[in-house]
Formats: C-alpha cells, structure tokens, sequence
C-alpha cells in the first residue's frame, strides 16, 4: 500500500506537469514515470512532503541522492486503517467480477461483506492477509 501512494505521488507531479503543457491529462493511476524522468518527479515529490528533512548548515533542505529521498518519503507515508479497508473492498468487488465474467457462478449467489476491521484469527500455515471464501 505504501508503494501505491508513493507511485501515485510521483504520478501526481508528473500529471501537473502534462496539465501545464496542455496534454490531455489521464487518471492518476494510468501515469506512468518513466526511468529517465523518475529522478526529476522523485525530487519533486520529496520537496512538497510534510516531513522532516535533513538540513545542511544554514537550515536548507539538503539535496539527497535517490534512494536516500525513496527511504524517507517511504518511512513517512501512512496507511490508515480506512484506506485497507477500501483495499479489501476493491479486491472482493474484482474477484466477485470475475466469477461472475466466468460465468459459473450466478450473480445472485455472491454476497460481499463489510470487511473486518481486525486481523483475522490466526490459522496454521496461511498469512494474516487473506480472503476467506464461504460456500454454503
């Protein structure tokens, strides 16, 4: 989750870029960085983040390297429990599409449920990230 809202920060600036020029401007999600323009939106990105940065000697942000800015904006990006929820709902929407697009399973016999804002109980060899499907 936090690779997502860092990739779409990057996005973000690169979309105000495209908007200046007068290029049609796609959905956040569809922008895509390219590996020689990464630098110029990473460094972007870092200097709009409310966090605290490192300072040279007269109290300025300091220029980091790459890595270094990928760190700190990764450290300081916090996922709420609202956007995993959100997460979940999208996946469970996606998997029930799909059954449904299979066309062995008829709609009227998937039902989605709130997801649970817990961890589920933990089982012997599954992650703590799951889906439980119920038949019944």
């Amino acid at each position: 989750m936090r690779q997502l809202i860092f990739r779409r920060k990057l996005a973000a600036r690169k979309l105000e870029d495209l908007a200046r020029t007068g290029q049609p401007a796609p959905a956040l999600d569809n922008v895509r960085v390219e590996t020689g323009e990464y630098p110029k939106y990473l460094a972007q990105a870092y200097k709009a983040e409310k966090m605290p940065k490192p300072r040279n000697i007269i109290g300025m942000a300091k220029d980091l390297p790459v890595p270094e800015m990928e760190k700190l904006m990764l450290t300081h990006i916090q996922v709420t429990d609202d956007a995993l929820r959100q997460l979940a709902v999208e996946r469970a929407s996606r998997v029930r599409d799909r059954l449904v697009a299979m066309g062995k399973v008829e709609t009227v016999r998937i039902f989605l449920v709130e997801p649970k804002t817990h961890p589920p109980e933990r089982k012997e060899k599954l992650r703590d990230s799951r889906v439980d499907f119920r038949i019944r």
